[in-house]
């Protein structure tokens, strides 16, 4: 698979791809000792599809090659194996240091306020149109 390709497929470089596995296989080896256990790097690698895709785990575990159920327990574990790994690759700023992650992204692309990035994609925010119905606190409210 082209490097471009594995980007769009997982939001991650092939390098990046590899040393999450050699990060979680500790905590996903487990798995693999039941006969039907299926292999650290592809429980990695289908969840990562699954996160990058927005699909449903049913298309994901077909595209796997697993049962829904299996997939979820799969997703279940790595998910699990992330969060022990989070702060080693989510960081958020301190308040005092607010003000120059802010400078720091304005000097970038001239946009104010910007306090952190995720991948660099672009996610639109429109406001509601006023005929439109508004969830808030589980009540319907027409503006």
């Amino acid at each position: 698979m082209e490097e471009r390709h594995v980007i769009i497929t997982y939001r991650l470089d092939r390098a990046t791809i590899q040393e999450l596995c050699t990060q979680l296989e500790p905590d996903l080896m487990s798995a693999i000792r039941h006969p039907t256990g299926i292999p650290p790097q592809a429980q990695v690698l289908s969840v990562l599809h699954f996160l990058a895709s927005g699909s449903f785990q049913t298309t994901v575990a077909i595209a796997s090659g697993m049962s829904q159920p299996m997939f979820s327990n799969v997703l279940s574990r790595v998910l699990s194996a992330l969060l022990k790994h989070m702060q080693s690759y989510i960081v958020f700023p301190q308040v005092e240091d607010l003000p120059t992650v802010k400078g720091d992204f304005y000097a970038l692309e001239h946009i104010p306020n910007i306090i952190g990035a995720i991948d660099g994609t672009h996610v639109a925010l429109f406001p509601t149109h006023r005929s439109e119905k508004v969830y808030r606190t589980g009540r319907v409210i027409i503006q």
